[in-house]
């Protein structure tokens, strides 16, 4: 099949990854804005971010997956049932009124939907897997950071003005209605697009390996080590600097409405960088890219870090914040690439949930930390932690482009 005809199925899982990460941003980001509204306490709407918890755990979602199989179109039939469970959760937090419901309903609520999208993201990115060759398995990686971006746009700001115009409910109802589109394309590209390997050897294979042994086999092949570290330590510096822009630039003396134009218009831009990668992706190595983007990681927390101490107000620090932007949408867009690539193709969901897991492990822990030096140290301090942290990554990365290189000449002679 030509390369072009993949765009059809890469859009596909760009569209269900968008309805997935804009309903968990809403959720997360959008919501304590409304609880703040409504006069919730600051405790409560803290202990609300606990229902994004199960995010951590995709790897205990991800092997039932593979290890209980559907005869056909396994990854498919998933999606869909846990498209289902969505679209119920989705009208179960739609037919609440917030004015009287209990947080114990609400985090009950919410706690249950983050449990679905985080399964539900399995199956469908462990499809794209199943059903694209090698080489265009890491563009839909990148799609996805891309959609996630944009997804900050939508769940974190435009939807907010969905529930300040038309009420509660309404956000809810656009985010299933999404969703129930997402299932409708997904079902017909599962028709355009057979899996590249046979699914019924696959399923008998798989059928006999445990738990343990797929987890244990992921981490035993070759230079899964370094790869491992990279996964972990790649993204949170970024990451945690993206989580504090809107709080640093907001006391910098930069107004609330100022601020929302701002990260919005960054949103596009991380967007925009990552489609653009997505573009190029099969001129350049992505071990190439890996080490380049650390770079302009270092760079651009740098920037952020001189904004914060030289208190810029004016271009300076719109650039400073776009180049950001831009570092987050390249640096997502690679890593996601590469997990997509580390992903056995037979056990597409168990090595995705995974690595997911990993992922996001050390995407919570570095946030907490960059906190505690903000506590301590002030903006410019935790800023210029963040910049040491990436510095170390860049040399990781340094080293294992190197060290791809050296694999790929061994294996040209």
């Amino acid at each position: 099949m030509h390369k072009s005809s993949y765009f059809y199925l890469h859009f596909v899982i760009g569209l269900c990854n968008f309805a997935l990460a804009a309903t968990s941003i809403y959720l997360f980001l959008g919501l304590p804005l409304v609880m703040r509204e409504q006069g919730w306490s600051g405790t409560e709407i803290g202990l609300f971010q606990m229902s994004g918890l199960p995010v951590i755990f995709k790897f205990l979602f991800a092997s039932p997956i593979d290890r209980f199989r559907f005869k056909h179109a396994n990854y498919m039939k998933w999606s869909l049932a846990l498209g289902g469970a969505f679209v119920f959760c989705l009208l179960a937090l739609a037919s609440l009124d917030l004015a009287t419901t209990t947080f114990k309903t609400l985090f009950i609520l919410a706690l249950c939907t983050s449990f679905v999208v985080s399964w539900l993201d399995i199956p469908v990115n462990a499809l794209a897997i199943e059903r694209l060759p090698e080489e265009e398995r890491s563009k839909t990686g990148v799609i996805r950071s891309s959609v996630t971006s944009l997804a900050s746009v939508i769940g974190g700001g435009l939807m907010l003005l969905v529930y300040a115009k038309l009420g509660w409910s309404w956000p809810f109802y656009l985010f299933a209605l999404a969703v129930v589109l997402a299932g409708i394309f997904l079902v017909l590209a599962g028709r355009a697009f057979p899996p590249i390997q046979d699914s019924a050897a696959e399923t008998t294979l798989v059928k006999n390996v445990s738990f343990f042994a797929m987890w244990k086999g992921y981490f035993q092949r070759p230079n899964m080590k370094i790869w491992n570290l990279i996964l972990m330590l790649y993204f949170p510096f970024i990451g945690a600097a993206w989580l504090y822009l809107k709080p640093s630039i907001l006391d910098m003396g930069i107004s609330l409405d100022n601020v929302a134009w701002i990260a919005s218009a960054a949103g596009i831009v991380a967007a925009l960088a990552g489609l653009i990668y997505s573009f190029f992706i099969q001129k350049i190595s992505p071990y190439r890219a890996l080490f380049a983007f650390s770079i302009v990681n270092v760079i651009t927390l740098f920037g952020m870090y001189m904004a914060a101490s030289m208190l810029w107000l004016d271009w300076r620090l719109i650039l400073a914040v776009m180049g950001l932007a831009i570092a987050l949408g390249l640096s997502a867009g690679v890593i996601f690439g590469l997990i997509m690539i580390h992903s056995r193709q037979d056990l597409s969901a168990s090595d995705y949930g995974l690595q997911s897991s990993l992922f996001a492990l050390t995407r919570m822990l570095v946030p907490i930390s960059a906190g505690i030096m903000l506590d301590t140290l002030g903006y410019s301090g935790m800023y210029l932690g963040l910049v040491l942290g990436a510095l170390i990554v860049c040399a990781l990365s340094l080293y294992w482009m190197i060290e791809k290189e050296r694999e790929n000449e061994s294996g040209k002679h």
